[in-house]
């Protein structure tokens, strides 16, 4: 064979080499691509967080057993929530307590499953407040619900549907079939713990 044909050949070989080297890249399979905006950007287990207000106060302590944070909707989910709410003197004011929480963005805390709200202060006529849902707005301490409510006080219980009320102010309001027995032991109910 002559020099010139050794070399036609190599050059057919090398450019069907060069054609199946890039027909493989560009046919391999594709990377699937995994939706992320469902799945939590941080979660952990036994967490404990304290949030300050603008001036170095204390605002609020979180501790949860489990705590996932999803970064699209803003939203922080809690299993065994224990917050703690704390007043302008940095004393902690009240303890809330609950089965599951959802923290939104604008600091919206929707509370569910046996939710308790205690009053810590010495001299409050206001103890308890259960429920089994509640939303608590972290920064006025409005809370509502629209469930059957039970408030204990020093000397009173009132049951209910319905809660407005101020925990910064210390009062609650049930709004509808309301019943109050005053001077009578606080009674048992479901989401009652000592």
């Amino acid at each position: 064979m002559k020099k010139k044909n050794i070399i036609y050949i190599l050059l057919i070989i090398l450019a069907m080499g060069i054609y199946y080297y890039q027909r493989d890249d560009t046919e391999s399979p594709e990377l699937e691509t995994i939706d992320l905006s469902t799945e939590p950007i941080y979660q952990s287990d036994r967490m404990e967080t304290t949030i300050y207000d603008p001036l170095g106060n204390l605002s609020y302590k979180i501790i949860a057993d489990n705590v996932k944070h999803f970064e699209d909707s803003g939203e922080t989910l809690f299993q065994s929530p224990n917050i703690t709410l704390y007043n302008q003197d940095n004393l902690i004011t009240w303890h809330i307590l609950a089965n599951k929480a959802t923290l939104t963005r604008d600091k919206l805390l929707y509370l569910n499953d046996k939710v308790i709200l205690k009053n810590i202060l010495p001299d409050a006529q206001l103890q308890r407040i259960l429920t089994d849902n509640a939303k608590v707005d972290l920064t006025t301490q409005v809370v509502t619900s629209d469930d059957q409510v039970t408030i204990e006080g020093t000397s009173f219980t009132s049951t209910g549907t319905g809660l407005l009320g101020n925990l910064r102010n210390k009062t609650a309001d049930i709004l509808e079939n309301v019943k109050t027995y005053y001077n009578a032991p606080n009674i048992e109910t479901s989401n009652t713990t000592n």
